[in-house]
């Protein structure tokens, strides 16, 4: 009796180890796995801030522009306004 319960726990610690074992071995493969997605997140990460700030400089310039297409309108506005008064005189009654 003795003997087939020495031999039910060794067959069940030999079944523990060879799970640890087994387990080890495919952390090791998800490890491995796990970091070429891990630098592509990173990689990707770095884009994403690349792009906001290419966004948010685009968007800066989109004002910047409407400020100065707003000043040169008015620029030219007046040139026309005085090349106008310039060319036609008023008449004096």
């Amino acid at each position: 009796m003795t003997f087939l319960l020495l031999i039910v726990f060794l067959i069940q610690l030999g079944i523990i180890l060879y799970l640890r074992n087994k387990m080890f071995v495919e952390r090791s493969k998800f490890q491995s796995k796990l970091k070429p997605l891990e630098e592509f997140i990173i990689e990707l990460n770095k884009e994403q801030r690349k792009q906001s700030l290419q966004l948010e400089l685009s968007d800066n310039l989109k004002i910047k522009m409407k400020e100065v297409n707003s000043v040169l309108s008015k620029n030219v506005f007046e040139l026309n306004h005085q090349l106008m008064e310039d060319l036609y005189p008023k008449k004096t009654i």
